[in-house]
């Protein structure tokens, strides 16, 4: 039995990329954890207190105060560099591709990651947050939100529109409670399970422990 998937979104961090937070990645890198974590701030932006560009702003400013000077692009593209793919996720964009399937990461994360990810699997549409940087090359503490990580169904919305296809033909892999939004609007969510993942209480999801699993289940479903 086939499946009609056309467009198939990723989320990035925890699904294509083994952080599960790229931007507690970053932080690490650059010595603010303490920082952000006692500020508290993603409990903030939960409760609606602040909103996602605040927050991100709230972060770069961790980054600054934690290195004393705002760090270059070069800095930030050699934090992420040490990122590694999730298992699986090369054969994966392989698969899809050879069936046609248009391809995007619609992460929370930050831009640069994301285009490095993207261009490593060949993604074809990669929509993150975006930072900013000043002439000579050194972070502006503030970021262009792309995509909030608790609205990411808008995103895909939008992306319907633009490539003609509706949702129903949209596959979206997520991985924890901030992406069921999201896959409550596709016709094929698929759930990245991690022991500590909740799973939701309502929903039709498809539920895989590895991005194989997923692959498997798709070579038998795909028209190729």
């Amino acid at each position: 039995m086939g499946c009609e998937i056309k467009v198939a979104a990723f989320d990035m961090d925890g699904v294509l990329i083994k952080w599960r937070s790229s931007w507690r990645a970053l932080h690490e890198y650059f010595g603010s954890v303490k920082l952000i974590d006692e500020s508290r701030d993603t409990e903030r932006f939960l409760k609606g207190e602040i909103s996602y560009e605040e927050w991100m702003r709230r972060d770069l400013e961790a980054i600054v105060k934690a290195l004393g000077a705002p760090p270059s692009k070069r800095d930030v593209v050699k934090a992420f560099s040490r990122h590694e793919l999730m298992d699986g996720a090369g054969d994966l964009l392989n698969l899809l591709r050879t069936a046609g399937v248009i391809t995007t990461i619609v992460s929370g994360g930050i831009d640069i990651l994301a285009e490095m990810v993207g261009n490593e699997l060949g993604i074809d549409i990669v929509l993150a947050n975006k930072l900013l940087f000043n002439k000579d090359g050194y972070l502006i503490p503030r970021g262009v939100e792309v995509v909030n990580p608790l609205r990411k169904g808008g995103v895909l919305r939008d992306l319907s529109r633009l490539l003609g296809v509706p949702l129903e033909k949209f596959m979206y892999v997520g991985d924890t409670e901030w992406d069921f939004e999201a896959m409550d609007l596709v016709g094929y969510p698929v759930l990245l399970k991690y022991d500590e993942t909740k799973l939701p209480t309502k929903g039709r999801y498809i539920v895989v422990n590895t991005l194989y699993e997923l692959k498997d289940l798709l070579s038998e479903c795909l028209y190729l």
